[in-house]
């Protein structure tokens, strides 16, 4: 039996209070990323997210006395710091750059710190710059780039060595909707080997890049869930052939036989007269509500000769359980 590879990231019972600080930046915090994944870490503006990735990065210390245990790809935080930024390519939100120097001459020092074998280092340069765009700029000063260009080199930074964690910060922050657009494709071309927690203010952008969502707020874990999850709602959406008013007759015969009279139904006709779609919330019913409404439509409709053309589930925005979770508050950055 081939042994599973150890998860990319494993945070438990994770603390941290800043000297001088009204309350912890991170309070137990704890969730794991298993290799591969695209984890989307979010919250409002003060919920601990940078606190999380530079304790992570090995660029802030665990604090003293604390139950924390940080792990990446099995060496720990705490312990093993070097091996762990051996693993890591970080991208923090304010990129530092070098702006005298050539995009070349920048990664090629950052190869160097980041104690690359010499042999490898121009075919890494290439491999990095290809994939962020930069094979055009790599003797173009950074000072000279426009601010998607610079964002595009912090990346190339990150991914220098192809290491086994890629950390980013708000990298598309300050950028125009067409930079952010061609910042977005590039990081979704990124190879799956490696494994990508993202955070970001747009929330769209996580919902187009990453499998999985963990949002802070004050400091605490609200939600750890996959994309479908965070996504799913207690509703169903029905599409059939029929007008509306026979399609509110069948779904209202259907709640009845599931045990659901009071689940609320919103019928809109399909212009120009060619069926009806039917949302149905079913509030706070219970967990199997949603399969017992399902083989209860089916039959509804089935007894009616009424065609069903779509039944799924229905989705919410990633912001609206955003708000959810977090209370829809602001915080102090």
């Amino acid at each position: 039996m081939i042994p599973a590879a150890p998860a990319s990231l494993v945070v438990e019972h994770l603390s941290h209070r800043y000297a001088g600080a009204s309350r912890a930046a991170l309070d137990d915090v704890g969730f794991v990323v298993a290799p591969g994944e695209r984890l989307g870490l979010l919250g409002p503006n003060g919920a601990g997210k940078s606190t999380l990735m530079r304790i992570v990065c090995g660029f802030l210390p665990i604090d003293d006395g604390t139950a924390a245990r940080v792990r990446v790809a099995d060496f720990d935080v705490r312990t093993q710091s070097r091996a762990v930024r051996r693993c890591v390519g970080y991208m923090p939100e304010l990129v530092p750059l070098y702006p005298e120097m050539r995009v070349r001459e920048h990664l090629q020092f950052r190869a160097a710190i980041k104690e690359l074998p010499r042999r490898r280092t121009g075919a890494e340069i290439d491999r990095v710059a290809g994939a962020c765009g930069l094979l055009d700029v790599r003797e173009t000063p950074v000072g000279k780039l426009s601010r998607g260009y610079r964002q595009r080199v912090g990346i190339a930074d990150a991914l220098l060595g192809a290491p086994r964690l890629l950390v980013l910060d708000e990298p598309t922050v300050g950028l125009d909707p067409n930079q952010i657009r061609e910042i977005r494709a590039m990081l979704r071309e990124l190879g799956g080997a490696q494994t990508l927690v993202f955070s970001s203010h747009i929330l769209a952008e996580v919902e187009a890049l990453c499998d999985r969502v963990v949002i802070l707020s004050a400091g605490r874990v609200v939600l750890d869930a996959t994309l479908a999850e965070a996504l799913g709602t207690a509703r169903l959406e029905l599409e059939v052939a029929a007008d509306p008013e026979r399609a509110r007759s069948v779904v209202r015969t259907a709640l009845e036989r599931a045990a659901l009279p009071n689940a609320a139904i919103d019928v809109a006709a399909i212009e120009p007269g060619d069926g009806a779609r039917v949302s149905i919330d079913l509030g706070a019913a219970d967990g199997d509500a949603a399969t017992r409404l399902r083989a209860a439509l089916g039959d509804a409709c089935l007894s009616a000769q009424v065609p069903i053309r779509a039944l799924v589930p229905g989705r919410t925005r990633l912001e609206a359980r955003f708000a959810e979770v977090t209370g829809g508050q602001r915080e102090a950055g």
